[in-house]
């Protein structure tokens, strides 16, 4: 899985087609709010789309037939799918969100769009116009299926709003609409018995879970924790370590990167390095963080936030929804990765206890406590494709996805985030931060590079 934005995907010309579900049951509004992720989202971004879209190619052109069928079969799968949300006027609280559920039992999707775009900058461009006004929350359907057909191979996208997905999310979608559209063009397999995809799980359910859970008592030693951590942050989420020199309350244009740290043999050596001296391969990585602002600043201490994927459960490795929590870690250098990333070890056991309490639950407990800064956070992710469904091999066999690629949208951004990924070709990572502050992310980035290749030394 490559992940990057949708301004450098590589975007071969071609027709570019669409799908979206004919006439329907609106359903009704599911009796729970939305869980903690999604109300912060929702609430955070008033009229501006955030989406996650997933790419994969395909042999030829497209056999729109097969292609309908397989997004009709895979979409009234996943109950998340069939969600949009709307505010409830009137109440005594800003922005009470509900959940709506649209009923998707019979659901029939048409061709709605067929249109040619001779350049890679017009698919771009007809691509995000789409993205931006299919992935709206507050409107079903908050995505968008669609492929863009060439005789000799084409491309198959899919895009959701983030309130409906994340990151592994991405990796079901591509590769269970992968392994339907092998089955309906094969001979015939129309439609495709038995069906060849594992138990879903419900995303719905999840999200009653979440909400059903009591906030935690005023001395449950979560909440120290985490009040402890956002003490040390000054009242305020934790930033970039480094002056990005922004005027107070400006939101620029969001600066892009992508770039491969370690190729596949260094990787491998990477990861066998870090196992050998009893850490693990992230805690690697937020100690070559850690060590980029020492070197840098002479600070010892990094705080950030990073994402923990809440599928527990064998019942939810299939489930297409947000099922993601945030934990909050202190990064401590010491005097090099190794040292550095043992005591990472410690942090990220505790950490990850802290993640069990939602974002929302922190807040309420902070109250006047917390005065934000900024909007966004600064952020460390490590995602490893190579087991998530469908593995991270493209080649060899023709039952996993071919050249898949996760895109984002460009938006604007007052802070940095880093989403590093691991493959089998090797480590890569994404950065999101604000443009003008490009020279300043750029050098830090390159000091994290020296400090993961002190954790791959050469054979």
């Amino acid at each position: 899985m490559r992940v990057t934005y949708l301004d450098r995907f590589d975007a071969r010309p071609g027709r570019i087609l669409q799908w979206t579900p004919t006439e329907i049951a609106s359903g009704s509004t599911y009796p729970v709010p939305p869980i903690s992720n999604q109300y912060l989202h929702l609430t955070g971004s008033r009229g501006d789309t955030t989406w996650l879209a997933a790419t994969f190619d395909i042999r030829g052109a497209v056999d729109e037939e097969a292609l309908g069928s397989s997004f009709e079969t895979w979409a009234a799968r996943h109950d998340a799918l069939s969600c949009s949300f709307s505010e409830v006027e009137g109440l005594n609280q800003p922005a009470t969100l509900f959940v709506d559920v649209a009923d998707v039992s019979s659901l029939r999707l048409r061709e709605v769009a067929v249109v040619d775009a001779p350049t890679p900058e017009l698919v771009r461009g007809l691509l995000g116009e789409r993205l931006d006004r299919c992935c709206n929350p507050f409107a079903f359907p908050a995505y968008f299926l669609g492929a863009i057909s060439r005789e000799d191979q084409s491309t198959v996208i899919c895009g959701f709003d983030h309130s409906i997905c994340d990151g592994w999310s991405m990796s079901i979608a591509i590769a269970e609409i992968n392994a339907l559209y092998r089955q309906y063009t094969q001979v015939g397999a129309s439609p495709p018995t038995p069906d060849p995809l594992p138990e879903p799980g419900s995303f719905l359910n999840y999200c009653f879970r979440e909400s059903a859970t009591p906030d935690p008592e005023p001395d449950d030693p979560r909440i120290a924790g985490w009040r402890s951590f956002l003490r040390e942050c000054g009242g305020d989420t934790p930033h970039f370590p480094l002056d990005l020199r922004l005027p107070t309350g400006e939101i620029p244009t969001q600066g892009t990167d992508t770039r491969l740290l370690l190729d596949a043999e260094e990787a491998d050596r990477f990861d066998q390095n870090s196992s050998d001296h009893r850490h693990s391969s992230f805690s690697s990585i937020l100690a070559s963080v850690g060590l980029a602002t020492t070197r840098l600043t002479g600070t010892a201490d990094t705080r950030l936030l990073f994402p923990v994927h809440t599928r527990r459960e064998p019942r939810h490795n299939h489930t297409f929804g947000w099922l993601v929590a945030n934990a909050p870690i202190t990064v401590t250098s010491s005097d090099d990765v190794h040292s550095t990333a043992q005591s990472v070890n410690d942090a990220l056991r505790k950490a990850i206890l802290l993640s069990s309490l939602s974002s929302r639950q922190v807040l309420r407990s902070m109250g006047s406590e917390m005065s934000p800064t900024r909007r966004d956070i600064f952020s460390v992710s490590y995602a490893d494709y190579r087991i998530m469904p469908g593995g991270s091999r493209t080649t060899g066999t023709g039952a996993l996805p071919t050249n898949p690629q996760q895109l984002s949208r460009i938006s604007r951004a007052d802070d940095v985030q880093f989403w590093f990924t691991r493959t089998h070709k090797g480590l890569a990572v994404r950065t999101r931060f604000p443009a003008p502050a490009a020279a300043t992310v750029h050098k830090y980035l390159d000091v994290v590079v020296e400090g993961l290749r002190e954790c791959s030394p050469p054979v």
